[in-house]
């Protein structure tokens, strides 16, 4: 009969424990980067614990004790492949054999155990996993052809009933970063999780009740980091709220620091599921095809209309010199500003700068709002940009908190006298 614990003769760290005297010689060493080397983990315990996993995403640790009938101590061996990242637990609490575990689907300290991490690394850097398809395909290729990769994530995108709340708790696939839309009548609610099936199990996000529909979004592969997870809910919210069956009843979220190529990633991303959400009904139905894989070119209110370059624009012409590079707003009355078509903006934002600034560099720049000055010294603004407050283009255009209001001077003397400054 199988152990139910890993403690005295049997834990898996004593050297005087027939488990490992029975079960892996003592020079016995890895054939593979994939096995996991501990003594109470041959090759073939692995391969079982892991098919009893996958086999529905999860199991408890009863059933895998269960699936090692003769194994002197299954529950020593599944705390090795939780100890070697691949396996979790994702139940909270004391451990017992109800606990479930799931696979770490980011890999473990093993080679390809447990999956493969994102092109991005962990944290949407510039770290780019081997991609072993495509290696292998390039490896057979005729000398001068490459396989280009079409693709870095795949979205998974979960439907429900408000009333099962807590079944998306319970969801294996959900318990990783992921964004969800929560929709009753024409109100719609959009969030990030860093464990999204979790957050929807606990969180009361709904104001005034609880959501008919709950739509969750991850990538199959586990690949969203923090900062993607961010990024999405800002994209998806403009998604959204661009929806004319819809009001979104939360603010703009911050979104989150993600390089340009990043962006252009997680909006293909994001494009995919609205297709998807629009071939099943469930949203984007007052679009076409194209405008719901596409989406708006910026957020609502963002872009100010379209001036020609020499027509001066409403409002008084302030400047901004900084850092070598100049920016132009016009200040309207209504306490707006304008950032004006031409302005430089700096490549890069400081460390201390807001998460805003940083991403509506890739966002702009994913919509031709922002391109490459012809010498790389700067981006240049193509289009007159809206802004709550001077100091809100200052923050943007420098990339730093150091350039406030106080920075902008009229171009001319006799704006002085048309609108007073604050």
């Amino acid at each position: 009969m199988a152990k139910a614990t890993s403690s005295g003769r049997a834990a898996a760290r004593n050297p005087h424990s027939y488990a490992i005297d029975n079960l892996v010689p003592k020079d016995a060493v890895p054939v593979h980067p994939g096995l996991v080397a501990h003594p109470l983990v041959t090759p073939g315990v692995q391969v079982q614990i892991l098919s009893v996993v996958d086999a529905t995403g999860s199991a408890s640790i009863g059933d895998l004790i269960a699936a090692l009938p003769v194994h002197a101590d299954p529950v020593g061996a599944i705390f090795a492949l939780i100890t070697s990242k691949v396996l979790k637990v994702i139940t909270p609490g004391i451990i017992d054999a109800h606990s479930i575990v799931m696979r770490c689907q980011r890999g473990g300290e093993h080679g390809g155990v447990g999956g493969v991490p994102g092109p991005f690394g962990s944290n949407g850097g510039d770290t780019v996993a081997i991609d072993t398809l495509s290696a292998t395909m390039t490896s057979i290729l005729p000398v001068g052809l490459t396989s280009v990769t079409a693709g870095q994530l795949r979205p998974q995108v979960i439907v429900g009933s408000g009333t099962q709340r807590a079944d998306f708790g319970r969801a294996a696939d959900l318990q990783r970063p992921g964004v969800y839309i929560l929709l009753r009548g024409h109100d719609a609610y959009v969030g990030y999780g860093s464990n999204v099936g979790a957050r929807i199990a606990a969180g009361r996000q709904m104001p005034e009740g609880m959501p008919e529909r709950i739509i969750t979004i991850t990538d199959a592969d586990d690949r969203l980091s923090e900062n993607d997870g961010k990024a999405l809910e800002r994209i998806l919210w403009a998604r959204v709220a661009a929806d004319a069956d819809f009001v979104v009843v939360n603010g703009l979220p911050d979104g989150a620091v993600v390089k340009p190529e990043r962006y252009d990633q997680l909006s293909l991303f994001v494009g995919q599921v609205a297709l998807a959400l629009r071939q099943e009904g469930f949203m984007f139905q007052a679009s076409s095809a194209r405008a719901a894989i596409a989406g708006p070119r910026t957020e609502t209110g963002r872009l100010g209309a379209p001036r020609r370059h020499h027509d001066l624009p409403d409002g008084r012409v302030m400047e901004l010199n900084y850092c070598g590079l100049t920016a132009l707003a016009a200040e309207r009355k209504d306490g707006s500003w304008v950032l004006l078509r031409g302005s430089d903006v700096r490549l890069e934002t400081v460390a201390s700068a807001n998460s805003t600034a940083a991403f509506q560099r890739a966002a702009w720049q994913h919509a031709g709002l922002l391109v490459p000055a012809a010498d790389n010294s700067c981006y240049v603004v193509m289009r007159d940009l809206m802004f709550s407050s001077g100091s809100a283009v200052s923050h943007f255009v420098s990339g730093s908190k150091g350039f406030g209001r106080a920075g902008w001077r009229p171009i001319n003397a006799d704006a002085e006298s048309t609108l007073p400054l604050r």
